[in-house]
């Protein structure tokens, strides 16, 4: 079930978020999702924020699709890159072999472990057949609120591995490391690729 105050905190710093964020050039993770899919691919960007990446795949051209729980989000998304968004939570994915890619770039983070492994099969069915799936995801453990009220699950790498796995997916290639935050701490994270 979504974290309604998470929610809240994006809605309301939609703005500067979306200012974190900005860029038009696809970093090393979007360029490699980029190339893993066919052109003219249908892709999901689970969770799109104000919807930078998803319109750096149209440029690619790949067919994005977004979706977000956070209605400010949407609206940034719709408005700046007239975008394909559906305001809805990570419960509302229930395609079956649709997509040829889904990007999840630290989103999931925000769903509770106990939630996880429904939203990872769910993730595996609505992919085509060796659908490619891109997860960044914060390590560490726990569930806790973060100083602007959000909530965040931690994993450890092998953990997090492991449930991708058990959702049913070959995992490709993993990589860690660490960045800054909106609220100005850095720490560890994880990128994984993996095929339905």
């Amino acid at each position: 079930m979504a974290d309604q105050k998470t929610i809240d905190v994006y809605n309301a710093k939609a703005t500067d978020y979306a200012k974190m964020v900005s860029r038009t050039t696809p970093d090393k993770d979007l360029r490699n999702f980029i190339d893993s899919i066919p052109k003219g691919g249908l892709v999901l960007d689970l969770g799109c924020g104000p919807g930078n990446s998803a319109a750096m795949m149209q440029t690619a051209g790949l067919i994005p699709e977004a979706m977000d729980a956070s209605a400010q989000m949407v609206e940034l998304a719709r408005t700046k890159y007239g975008l394909n968004v559906t305001h809805a939570t990570f419960d509302h994915l229930n395609a079956k072999a649709r997509y040829d890619g889904i990007w999840a770039n630290f989103s999931l983070l925000h769903a509770a472990k106990s939630d996880m492994p429904r939203h990872l099969s769910a993730i595996h069915a609505a992919l085509k057949p060796r659908g490619h799936f891109h997860i960044g995801m914060k390590l560490g453990t726990g569930e806790i609120r973060d100083t602007m009220d959000r909530m965040y699950t931690y994993y450890e790498d092998a953990e997090l591995k492991n449930m991708i796995q058990t959702a049913g997916f070959t995992l490709l290639n993993s990589r860690n490391d660490a960045m800054e935050g909106m609220t100005g701490n850095v720490e560890p994270f994880t990128i994984i690729t993996a095929h339905a």
